[in-house]
């Protein structure tokens, strides 16, 4: 009998002779093996990846503090403009009020333009007068509840309210509306109307109009006495466009030829000789 070969019969031909224990020792070491060789090649992957991402963050970081340095320096500009614009409003607020206070017609100018316009040796001024209104702009009604009624406040939110309001209220620029009124005499009725549409060509005035015309006897000679009133142009500024005047003078001295002394030494006359009458 052969000490080799296995007593049972029904194990598989070819079978190992190794034993059992060692063949599963084996066979589990090799799958150990193999497990930690894919967990080796498992963390590889995940320390790779971390390494790849933790790269790209810290470009990612980069362009975010260039991109923050960028946006704080936009941001200083973008004060410094509105510092800018503020100026800019307070100097035109400045300039504007500065304006206000000045004549936008100069009354030598309009003196001129009317004297230009007057006929020749027919019409004599007694009394020019201007007057100046100023607009005050409208009150902001108080503010009432969703019935319309107005709202209650006591003394002490009133007092706070107002302080606010004082506060930051701007200053305004103020805003003033002539009258030009002229009291003359005149030989005949059409030299007035004559007067009065010629004054109705001019750009410094706004719609002329004859007050009354009535007769009048200076020296036992009859004359008619008139009155027109006028208002100054809200949209002219001879400071900005003195060309536009002496364009519009130049035409009626063309029109109508008048000699500015003579209608002065005329003016001197009459004003002389409505002291007499009177």
């Amino acid at each position: 009998m052969n000490p080799f070969l296995r007593q049972n019969n029904e194990a598989a031909a070819g079978a190992s002779f190794l034993p059992q224990d060692y063949v599963e020792r084996q066979s589990s070491a090799r799958a150990n093996a193999m497990a930690l060789l894919l967990f080796a090649v498992v963390m590889a992957g995940v320390i790779a990846a971390f390494f790849v991402t933790t790269r790209r963050w810290e470009s990612v970081r980069a362009q975010q503090s260039q991109v923050n340095e960028l946006y704080a320096q936009e941001a200083k500009k973008i004060e410094q403009l509105k510092a800018l614009e503020a100026q800019r409003a307070q100097m035109l607020d400045k300039a504007e009020i500065t304006t206000a206070l000045t004549e936008r017609i100069p009354r030598s100018t309009m003196l001129e333009q009317i004297v230009t316009r007057c006929p020749e040796n027919s019409i004599a001024f007694v009394e020019m007068e201007l007057k100046s209104k100023r607009i005050d702009p409208p009150k902001e009604e108080p503010k009432g509840d969703a019935k319309g009624k107005p709202a209650v406040k006591s003394l002490t939110a009133a007092k706070k309210d107002d302080k606010k309001s004082d506060s930051k209220q701007p200053v305004r620029a103020p805003r003033f509306e002539y009258t030009l009124t002229i009291n003359g005499i005149a030989q005949a009725n059409t030299d007035v109307t004559d007067f009065l549409s010629k004054l109705g060509e001019c750009n410094l005035l706004e719609r002329p109009d004859l007050a009354y015309i009535d007769t009048t006897t200076i020296d036992k000679a009859t004359f008619r006495k008139f009155q027109i009133t006028s208002g100054l142009s809200s949209t002219v500024d001879v400071r900005l466009n003195p060309n536009d005047t002496k364009t519009a003078a130049a035409d009626a001295k063309s029109d109508s030829k008048p000699d500015a002394k003579a209608a002065a030494t005329q003016t001197g006359k009459a004003s002389a000789s409505a002291d007499k009458g009177q």
